[in-house]
């Protein structure tokens, strides 16, 4: 907020059936999307989420590119020292919301 950026989050509390309309109203009112969660990149569910939002009528809204934050693409470590670099972080949370918000 001391940047003068408001976040609007939506938690998908299941996967099948996925909240679109939700997510398609948060997209209309704030123009962005940032995507967050711990499955691969690649091929994850983000990108569904990604495909799904493009493919609607809120792809008209979108002021910026969508965002994707997730594992790179590699095995989640058992080592808690090692989650860090597998999972997302609040760090990398806020590097993709500065991201999209640079497009004003």
């Amino acid at each position: 907020s001391e940047e003068g950026i408001a976040v609007e989050v939506v938690d998908l509390r299941s996967l099948v059936p996925f909240d679109l309309e939700t997510v398609i109203a948060s997209v209309c009112k704030t123009g962005r999307l940032v995507v967050v969660h711990e499955a691969v990149r690649r091929g994850g569910f983000g990108a569904e989420i990604a495909a799904t939002v493009v493919d609607s009528e809120a792809f008209g809204y979108l002021a910026a590119p969508i965002v994707r934050v997730a594992n790179p693409g590699v095995p989640v470590p058992h080592s808690r020292a090692l989650h860090p670099l597998a999972l997302p972080a609040t760090d990398d949370i806020i590097a993709a919301v500065r991201r999209v918000m640079q497009y004003r």
